[in-house]
């Protein structure tokens, strides 16, 4: 398997292990649900948020690259994300990160999967090319993204406590 596909691999595994860190880090449903800073999500959203996303790759995207499909655009992103989060008052936390655990797990399968011809040929969303080298490196930047807003919340929460 080649370096990329790898590092993009090794980046999901940690990001499950990081879902599974917070069951300890968050000890209850309402500090999930506390909004991270004003007009800002909660880890509980942002953790649905991201799992929505891992079943659009895998649902709607990646059947279709590995069709040769060319893509429109992305989906309109604030109505999707809104979209993404309608069910976090359904679930209680612990159920979420296990949600999106198995999301990522899944998607992680279907990369594995993937060809080594496959994983570098470019495919086209709207205007861009892209390989899956470069569109799996986004993914992972987001959920780096999101790893720091979290981590900085909880240490700001454990600081005031």
């Amino acid at each position: 398997m080649d370096v990329e596909r790898e590092r993009v691999l090794e980046a999901f595994r940690d990001y499950e292990m990081y879902l599974a860190s917070l069951r300890t880090s968050i000890k209850n449903d309402e500090d999930a649900r506390e909004p991270i800073a004003e007009g800002k999500w909660s880890i509980a959203e942002i953790i649905l948020h991201l799992a929505e996303w891992d079943r659009f790759i895998r649902e709607e995207r990646l059947p279709f690259i590995r069709s040769g499909k060319a893509f429109a655009s992305y989906p309109e992103v604030d109505d999707f994300n809104r979209r993404a989060v309608t069910k976090v008052d359904e679930l209680k936390f612990p159920d979420i990160l296990a949600h999106a655990q198995k999301r990522r797990a899944l998607v992680g399968k279907e990369i594995e999967k993937l060809e080594p011809h496959e994983w570098s040929a470019p495919f086209t969303i709207g205007d861009s090319k892209v390989s899956f080298a470069s569109y799996f490196e986004g993914i992972v930047e987001h959920d780096r993204h999101h790893i720091r807003q979290i981590d900085s919340f909880l240490t700001e929460k454990k600081q005031r406590s």
